[in-house]
């Protein structure tokens, strides 16, 4: 018996393509039907983000990128006990040479002119330092931890670990917004974005990340001073972090939404980053700017070029064009605001969903505009954050109707 349509001039069977017959009839449609539903389809996304999240952290551990970064920074925790340039960069290489690949130290020492100015040069080496000292949480917990694993492995610790702190919050997240089947678009796009690099990269990138998508949720649920309590603490990760929190307070006062706790949170940061970075004898944003942007400098030691206009021009354009070259965060944020712009118009966005969004989109702009480094990811934190808050509104289900599943149950069985 073939069931007819609203209009009663076509039957079921009729409009069906052959691969549509056979998604709905035998042991095959049985299956299809029991897969489509919402429960079956939450569980198995849950499962297949689970996985995912545990194989890159496995990857993380097993396969660690021993970097420039991760030199520098366990070079940073040593600084309190040796203040000798030449011993502190014995001691620095001691540790990170057992666990690394010969190639990895290859590229270490003599990967370009610089790296090897450096291996050359202890005293050259420890003043490019003044540049990692700032993010002292990281560099303090990577002490906290040496004891137990040394600082090599510490610092990988701190990328694989937040890895998968930043993976079960998404899925936490998501489940707590009845979004659970969105995992299955934002898990791909958080790849895309970085995190899988990231996590075998030893930097604070992935805990700035956990700690800032951590008071963002917080914020989504209403928990607003623990929210900002982890705000200041994200600047203490990273103090250009005071970005998102200025971002977030932006976002605060446009949207009427209530301020002054953003506000507190926002001057208690930029407290914290003017004090560490005078205390860590930070150069300052020009010479970063210049050696980041510009032009690398083989020793830090009282560098303070000239400001030249002509030349920050042309390190906005470096850093614009690597970016749209090799990363992938510039065409991100242009389909994320897409599809912010499509949810906003079919009317899924909530008004601190707007909040947030906005917050998040103009927190990105103004980290490249504060500091143009084209690196997927340094803008993690808000590409992610704007991934999940739009998966959480758009909340997607990709289950079969029940309706629909009864129909085919029954043109089957007549």
């Amino acid at each position: 018996m073939a069931v007819t349509d609203n209009g009663g001039s076509r039957t079921t069977n009729e409009r069906q393509t052959p691969v549509g017959r056979l998604l709905s009839s035998g042991p095959v449609g049985t299956l299809t039907r029991w897969f489509a539903t919402r429960a079956v389809l939450e569980r198995v996304t849950a499962t297949l983000t689970v996985m995912t999240v545990v194989c890159i952290a496995a990857y993380g551990v097993v396969r660690p990128d021993y970097n420039w970064d991760m030199l520098a920074y366990v070079a940073t925790a040593l600084e309190n006990r040796y203040e000798d340039p030449q011993a502190l960069h014995e001691h620095a290489w001691a540790e990170i040479t057992p666990g690394a690949r010969e190639s990895q130290l290859y590229k270490l020492k003599a990967g370009n002119p610089y790296n090897l100015h450096q291996w050359e040069n202890p005293a050259d080496f420890k003043s490019q330092l003044s540049m990692y000292r700032v993010k002292i949480a990281y560099v303090a917990l990577m002490r906290a931890l040496e004891p137990l694993t040394g600082l090599a492995q510490a610092a990988i610790l701190l990328s694989v670990l937040p890895a998968l702190g930043v993976g079960l919050l998404v899925l936490l997240w998501l489940w707590q917004r009845q979004a659970l089947q969105g995992a299955v678009v934002a898990m791909p796009l958080l790849v895309l974005a970085d995190y899988a690099h990231m996590t075998t990269a030893s930097s604070p990138d992935m805990l700035l990340a956990l700690v800032s998508l951590s008071a963002i949720m917080l914020a989504t649920r209403g928990l607003n001073l623990a929210a900002c309590a982890l705000l200041v603490v994200s600047v203490l990760v990273r103090p250009d972090n005071i970005i998102l929190v200025f971002a977030l307070l932006i976002a605060a006062v446009l949207f009427r939404r209530r301020f002054l706790p953003i506000l507190a949170t926002f001057l208690a940061a930029l407290a914290c980053v003017l004090y560490v970075q005078k205390i860590s004898g930070h150069p300052g944003w020009w010479p970063h700017f210049y050696f980041s942007c510009i032009e690398i400098q083989n020793s830090m030691t009282g560098f303070s070029p000239d400001f030249s206009l002509v030349e920050m021009i042309k390190g906005y354009m470096r850093g614009a064009v690597v970016a749209l070259m090799d990363n992938d965060w510039p065409m991100l944020l242009a389909l994320l605001v897409a599809g912010w712009a499509l949810l906003a118009k079919a009317g899924r966005m909530s008004a601190r969903g707007n909040a947030l969004a906005f917050a998040l989109v103009i927190g990105t702009l103004g980290k490249f505009a504060s500091f143009p480094l084209p690196d997927d990811r340094f803008y993690f934190v808000f590409i992610s954050g704007l991934i999940v808050v739009l998966v959480s509104e758009w909340k997607p289900d990709f289950s079969l109707p029940a309706r629909l599943r009864d129909r085919e149950g029954s043109v089957r069985s007549n």
